[in-house]
């Protein structure tokens, strides 16, 4: 009898030991309007409070120092609730709880999370509690936009453009798995566009035909200055004669006055292709798709809009594993090494919706509110037409 209530007391100690994980908040609207309700309580009562402080630009606070401006640092993340121990023994030291606080402060806005307060930190510490109660709310309404629903139960793909990260979502609208994205420039005619579609088929090692306004904005430059540009790139060059393509070579071309509406330049697959291995094709009127890339130093850069509208993937081949795979719990492993296959389309078992969306402000698996730079300036776009109004 003695044995058994000792074997009892160590599985509930056991058990003990290891908490229940807390549910993962879902990335679907439900989920997501919940909780930006109630970071919007949460941030009134900032406002209200009038407690909130700016801080001057040009200053640099780093762990372990004693700054006059340590003081008004902590009291800032206390009302934003990433520093739990508001009060310290030395208010004007930059201690470990403050480091942690800062860290906790610059992960939730996408940035460094180096603990030290420097120019990109302050930038967003200085954003007041009334410009972020305005981010919640317009990022609410775009939770609210029924032009995304679908079905509940749904598995999706997303990327989200500010957040520069694409998910997998499952079933249960969990995240399974995230990858790091390019997406395009910031001027209007580069931009990634929001929209929603299906996932329909990938192309192994895909050719690129170039669009238009990159021949005659990029290429035709680049060939004035240099010959053999489209050689050096494997590119291709035709004109169309009769509805047909027919190759030409680069000196039939004057390339002073050549309109580049009435060239085709397509590049051949390889380890230049500017697609890389994979492209992953949705239908969509904005010519727009995910694919690789062989420049693989730009996922290293925090703010990544360097494309010319489509998304690169830092991870094409995991995510053609889920896409290809009917368990997302269990994809099958895909691997481009030893296959041959060139320009080749591959169809999915079954079309996978995709979203590509647009969110400043959400909540995360963990619960914890996020913020993101507004790299577009479409919020401010719907502000400067509210302000109109």
């Amino acid at each position: 009898m003695f044995r058994w209530c000792f074997l009892l007391l160590f599985l509930v100690t056991l058990a003990l030991s290891f908490p229940l994980q807390a549910q993962q908040v879902a990335f679907v609207p439900s989920a997501q309007q919940e909780h930006l309700l109630a970071a919007m309580q949460q941030y009134q009562k900032i406002v209200e409070s009038q407690e909130w402080v700016s801080f001057p630009g040009d200053v640099c606070v780093k762990p372990g120092t004693v700054d006059k401006l340590v003081p008004r640092l902590r009291k800032m993340l206390c009302l934003t609730q990433d520093l739990a121990q508001c009060s310290a023994a030395d208010s004007s030291l930059f201690d470990e709880p403050l480091t942690a606080a800062v860290k906790r402060f610059q992960k939730r806005h996408g940035l460094a999370p180096d603990g030290v307060v420097g120019c990109q930190t302050l930038t967003a510490m200085n954003v007041s509690p009334a410009q972020r109660l305005r981010q919640i709310q317009l990022n609410l309404a775009r939770w609210q936009d029924t032009t995304y629903m679908q079905p509940a139960g749904t598995p999706l793909v997303v990327v989200n453009i500010p957040d520069f990260l694409l998910q997998v979502i499952n079933q249960h609208g969990q995240t399974v798995w995230s990858t790091p994205v390019i997406v395009g420039q910031p001027q209007k005619m580069y931009q990634t566009v929001p929209l929603h579609s299906k996932i329909s088929y990938l192309v192994v090692r895909p050719t690129w035909n170039l669009p238009k306004s990159i021949i005659q904005r990029e290429i035709i430059p680049a060939i004035r200055r240099d010959a053999t540009y489209l050689a050096k790139n494997n590119m291709r060059l035709y004109t169309e004669v009769k509805g047909h393509l027919v190759p030409i070579g680069v000196k039939q071309v004057n390339w002073k006055t050549v309109d580049g509406r009435k060239l085709t330049i397509i590049q051949s697959p390889g380890p230049k292709n500017a697609l890389g291995q994979l492209k992953f094709i949705f239908a969509n009127p904005h010519d727009i798709y995910l694919h690789d890339t062989p420049v693989r130093s730009l996922f290293k850069h925090p703010v990544r809009t360097y494309s010319h509208g489509c998304v690169r993937v830092q991870n094409p081949e995991k995510l053609a594993s889920f896409l290809l795979s009917p368990d997302w719990n269990k994809p099958r492993p895909f691997s481009l090494a030893h296959d041959t296959r060139v320009n080749e389309n591959v169809f999915l078992p079954k079309p996978v919706s995709i979203q590509i969306r647009y969110f400043t402000c959400w909540v995360d698996g963990q619960g914890i509110l996020q913020f993101r730079e507004d790299v577009y300036g479409l919020d401010q776009s719907v502000l400067d037409l509210a302000t109109l109004e």
